[in-house]
């Protein structure tokens, strides 16, 4: 078990929110420190005591204590995330971490910024929710799920240990994966997948007699099979319009993929023809071993 009495969290919405009551749930001897950008938010991390004390980030860039602390946690879009990396002090011994949702960009970053061994090692939980918001934490989110880490050029290896031990001592599983691996496998796995359930919900609203049947039902007349995928349907727009902008190519690539799956299986159903059922079954029975594959499940 490591050591942490001091803790940093700028950001304290649904993963900076959950990570501090993960922290005071774990360790609780740490100090933990909530940064946000208003001063209702302050007012709000103060009477809920998520942290021990708030700061708005006006407040403690004005100081800048980096070195007061253990660990500093950026849980903020990628692109503030790499004006901090900017202000980090280039000789500390702090270890520093982000839980972007994206890499590629704040490798690109943490390299242009330090130029000699340092303590940087970011960070991505694989977790969430369609909720956000500091009232929608909780102190087991991070808990059975994947931390991946990526490290800079002269990320130092202790930082690195630092980080996979305390990512476990909250629950999580950690893989190691270098940004451009990460940022187009991310775009598959689960940057697709938000826009696919977004596509979903605005499709289905737009045929007439689905919009006429809903509006005229007081109850949802979905399946649990529509529930599933839709789940996730525009969660949290400021955070994704974040991620489409660091990774912009990897999803566009993503989407010409899924594309040319859709029209492969458009074109089974064209009615002008028989129903390809051989082919579909065939799909069908690749798909779920796929699924199988890639979740590492069986069903």
């Amino acid at each position: 078990m490591i050591v942490l009495n001091r803790v940093l969290i700028f950001g304290m919405g649904l993963m900076g929110g959950s990570l501090s009551l993960a922290i005071k749930k774990k360790f609780p001897n740490a100090l933990i420190t909530g940064v946000v950008r208003s001063e209702k938010s302050k007012l709000e991390i103060q009477s809920t005591q998520m942290a021990h004390s708030a700061y708005t980030e006006m407040e403690f860039l004005a100081q800048s204590n980096w070195d007061e602390f253990d660990l500093v946690v950026f849980s903020t879009p990628v692109g503030s995330v790499l004006d901090y990396i900017q202000k980090l002090p280039l000789s500390a011994n702090t270890i520093y971490t982000d839980l972007g949702s994206t890499k590629q960009t704040i490798i690109d970053a943490v390299n242009g910024h330090f130029k000699i061994p340092h303590n940087y090692v970011s960070s991505h939980p694989m977790c969430g929710s369609e909720f956000s918001g500091a009232m929608a934490a909780k102190d087991d989110l991070y808990e059975n799920k994947l931390c991946i880490l990526t490290s800079a050029n002269n990320s130092n290896s202790t930082a690195l240990a630092f980080l996979k031990s305390f990512w476990e001592s909250v629950g999580s599983w950690t893989l190691e994966m270098d940004g451009i691996e990460h940022d187009t496998t991310l775009a598959y796995l689960s940057h697709l997948p938000h826009i696919v359930s977004s596509v979903l919900v605005k499709t289905a609203i737009r045929n007439q007699t689905v919009n006429r049947l809903v509006n005229s039902s007081e109850k949802p007349i979905t399946g649990g099979g529509f529930r599933d995928m839709t789940r996730i349907a525009g969660s949290n727009a400021e955070m994704w319009i974040s991620i489409f902008l660091e990774n912009q190519k990897n999803v566009y690539d993503s989407l010409v993929e899924y594309r040319k799956e859709i029209d492969s299986v458009i074109e089974d159903f064209n009615p002008i023809r028989p129903l390809a059922v051989e082919k579909i079954l065939q799909y069908w029975e690749s798909s779920l071993l796929a699924k199988e594959h890639i979740q590492k499940t069986k069903v």
